[in-house]
């Protein structure tokens, strides 16, 4: 690594530190702001604190890529402005040279990124959510009583079958995987009610890789006849286990990791419509250094193009609009995965093409 790249490094990665470090800040101030509207007498300021201050990794996750090209832009804006860049280019250093010499500020940023998705944020989120839950029921933070891990609503699991398909809704399941309030509706091929199930709990066989019901109401229908009854065991013949249904409680894709996203795409049985946010957000993820790329291109390309005499705070006001825009191109291209069936790969790589393309124009016409 040269002087060039240290320097540059150096000066970057503060300026992106000092950017996350603010919009964090400002995120957990609006974030605690909804949490204390809970309207929960259990559910205080401490509380609700320590479960944003757990669920702050994915948080910064998500504002990373934003905070990367602010960052850059304020940096090298700044370097413009000191007449640091200016010297630079007049020693023969071509834009691509400076684009080189941001890698290493872009591999530390990465680095970050993977940490934070694959590891802390997983297990703050599931950390943040069980704190939250314990202290809605009035439990203390970390008790041994057994808490739930299921969102409000529950679990949704859908099955094919060889004459029809299956419906399972899960009310909850708790850390030591077992499952309460199990419904499980079959449907013929005509999508007619042939069963439902009714059961207060569940446990897994791990070698058989299905699951005992308990205390199950069975009502089957015919052409003819209702037939109702109960039976004090069930075999479910449904082989998810404890561990993807505890990923499935946080079915939110963003709050998983890529192994987790993949495992929930390789269920055949969910409907494709329904996987497209995990295709998204998988995708996302892996091509995220293509988008911390383009995020750089630009900031190189606006700092010395058209704001490379413009003071701090230009910049900044122009930084947050292209950030917004980018955010703005990726809700815009992401529902075409679903309106005109385009792959889902190609509707995120579409906006960073974009900025990819016009800051390659841009620094092209100012070099």
């Amino acid at each position: 690594m040269t002087l060039l790249d240290r320097y540059l490094t150096r000066q970057c990665v503060i300026a992106i530190a000092t950017v996350v470090g603010v919009l964090a800040a400002l995120t957990l101030l609006f974030a605690l702001i909804e949490e204390l509207d809970e309207g929960n007498a259990n559910y205080g300021f401490s509380q609700a604190l320590q479960y944003l201050l757990l669920t702050m990794p994915r948080r910064i996750e998500e504002l990373l890529s934003y905070g990367v090209f602010i960052g850059l832009l304020l940096a090298l804006g700044n370097l413009a402005e000191g007449g640091e860049l200016t010297a630079i280019r007049a020693a023969g250093v071509s834009p691509r040279r400076i684009i080189v010499a941001l890698l290493p500020t872009l591999g530390i940023c990465l680095a970050l990124n993977l940490a934070l998705s694959e590891f802390l944020s997983p297990a703050g989120e599931r950390a943040g959510v069980q704190s939250k839950q314990q202290a809605l029921l009035g439990q203390p933070i970390g008790a041994s009583a057994v808490s739930f891990i299921t969102p409000k609503d529950g679990i949704w699991l859908r099955r094919s079958l060889d004459n029809g398909s299956e419906f399972a809704h899960i009310g909850g399941i708790d850390q030591q995987s077992r499952l309460v309030n199990v419904h499980v509706y079959q449907v013929n091929a005509l999508n007619q009610l042939v069963a439902s199930r009714q059961a207060d709990s569940g446990n897994f066989d791990a070698n058989k890789k299905q699951w005992l019901l308990q205390n199950v109401a069975t009502t089957a229908l015919s052409d003819r006849a209702i037939e109702s009854f109960e039976e004090a065991t069930w075999v479910w013949a449904n082989s998810v286990n404890p561990d993807q249904l505890a990923t499935q409680a946080f079915s939110d894709p963003r709050k998983m990791t890529v192994v987790q996203i993949w495992q929930y795409l390789s269920r055949t049985e969910q409907h494709p419509i329904a996987s497209i946010p995990f295709e998204l957000t998988l995708w996302q993820k892996v091509l995220t250094p293509l988008t911390y790329l383009s995020m750089a291109l630009m900031a190189l390309a606006v700092v010395i193009g058209p704001l490379r005499h413009t003071g701090i705070g230009q910049r900044l006001t122009i930084g947050l609009f292209i950030g917004l825009g980018f955010k703005y191109l990726q809700d815009l291209f992401a529902p075409m995965a679903v309106v005109f069936n385009v792959p889902s790969v190609l509707a995120v790589m579409i906006p960073a093409l974009i900025y990819l393309a016009v800051a390659q124009r841009m620094i092209r016409n100012n070099a």
